[in-house]
């Protein structure tokens, strides 16, 4: 019954995924033996370990294959999340504005780079990239989400306030959404229904993990 509830709150079962991915992983990785220069497998690998919270072994992966991409944006997206995620911020933030600057409708990675200039303290264009993001996505609950996050870091009085606020406004919207959008968004609107009633916004952590 617990599996029938996740299904239809979700959209998916969630316990499933591992299963996936690790098919999917293994046909990566034996592409990749037959192969070292394949391309699709090492994009697929370094997606996966990006998802199992690996972004040294993501960075590993899709670092070799950045130059002969031809700038393709979900390839500048990986490296540039991979680069978020070890730390190297203002690398990432080159990174994703590659891909806006090769395809704007890549939001991804206008997310990606809400969240790289945050980890920079840059406040000011933080907030004027999640508002773009928000803008091309109303109602979207991962930038919402996002955005409760910078909101926080921000700091300043009341910063708590405003993440939480933030949060508030995302689980509002999730009530107005049509039933497939809503179970898209949902576990973003579950996690903000906990934030709140912790009353701690998300982290950067968390955070992060809205575009991976």
């Amino acid at each position: 019954m617990l599996l029938v509830w996740e299904r239809w709150y979700t959209g998916h079962l969630t316990v499933l995924d591992p299963i996936r991915r690790a098919r999917l992983r293994q046909r990566a990785r034996h592409a990749l033996a037959v192969n070292p220069a394949a391309f699709d497998a090492r994009v697929e690998l370094a997606r996966d370990a990006l998802l199992r919270r690996r972004p040294k072994e993501a960075l590993a992966m899709i670092e070799p294959i950045v130059p002969r991409s031809g700038g393709a944006a979900e390839v500048l997206r990986i490296h540039g999340l991979a680069l978020l995620g070890t730390g190297r911020p203002k690398e990432a933030e080159e990174a994703f504005g590659a891909a806006l600057a090769n395809d704007r409708k890549e939001k991804e990675a206008r997310l990606g780079l809400a969240l790289a200039l945050a980890s920079q303290q840059r406040w000011t264009d933080a907030r004027r990239e999640i508002e773009a993001y928000r803008a091309s996505r109303p109602g979207d609950a991962r930038g919402s989400f996002a955005e409760a996050a910078i909101r926080f870091r921000d700091g300043g009085d009341g910063a708590p306030a405003r993440a939480l606020a933030a949060l508030r406004e995302l689980t509002h919207e999730q009530r107005l959404k049509p039933g497939y959008a809503r179970r898209r968004d949902r576990r973003w609107a579950v996690r903000a229904r906990l934030a709140l009633l912790t009353g701690r916004p998300p982290s950067d952590r968390q955070a992060l993990r809205t575009i991976v």
